[in-house]
């Protein structure tokens, strides 16, 4: 794969808060963050043309993908939890 090199600066509280594996590997943490990124816009700009066609989305519409996204952001954090808690208790 190719890659493109770049000079970051990163705030070190923020890189204080990564978890040590992240800080291990700040290419691929980047890489991910950047992903991430990337999805959300391409997401907001669907939503921007579809309005644009077709006016706002009602808070009736969105409430099904806010809760979606609500119940899947807090699966995650317990995830990342439980990951933690095992890291800290020397458990594989």
């Amino acid at each position: 794969m190719a890659t493109v090199k770049r000079s970051v600066t990163i705030d070190p509280q923020v890189l204080a808060e990564l978890s040590p594996e992240r800080r291990a590997n700040l290419s691929a943490a980047v890489n991910d963050a950047l992903r991430l990124l990337a999805a959300l816009e391409a997401q907001q700009s669907l939503v921007a043309e579809w309005e644009a066609e077709h006016g706002p989305f009602t808070e009736e519409e969105l409430a099904p993908y806010i809760e979606a996204a609500v119940r899947a952001q807090s699966e995650r954090m317990m995830m990342v939890a439980e990951e933690a808690v095992h890291r800290y208790r020397g458990e594989a």
